[in-house]
């Protein structure tokens, strides 16, 4: 039996939507282009703080290889095991939105020009 994703649900930052959907974050157009792409929408955990990049956490490892197909070529994915909880495996998708020229951009600041025309990185 897969893990029940029920139990990601109910904290205080995360969204329960129908069909044991749980949201952490601003992903409603992950959410729309998976359902676009046709992976069903159910029994499952997005998590990211907006639609750039995050995971998204599923009982099965099919599901979440139907997933990362659903989500290229407009997203990098890599498809994990997440861990085991409760004694079974959860398995996660994580994904990165690439630009128009297919390249996959760093999600973090790696150098700023500041106000007064200094450069950090």
């Amino acid at each position: 039996m897969a893990f029940d994703m029920s139990k990601f649900g109910g904290g205080r930052w995360v969204k329960t939507h129908q069909n044991n959907v749980h949201t952490h974050g601003s992903l409603e157009p992950v959410l729309t282009i998976l359902d676009v792409r046709g992976f069903e929408l159910r029994d499952l955990f997005l998590i990211g703080i907006n639609d750039n990049c995050g995971s998204i956490v599923l009982p099965t490892r099919i599901r979440a290889e139907e997933a990362a197909a659903a989500l290229e070529p407009a997203y990098e994915t890599q498809v994990h095991l997440m861990g085991r909880r409760d004694g079974e495996d959860v398995w996660a998708t994580d994904y990165t939105r690439r630009a128009l020229d297919g390249t996959t951009p760093s999600a973090f600041i790696t150098d700023l020009t500041l106000k007064d025309g200094r450069w950090v990185h």
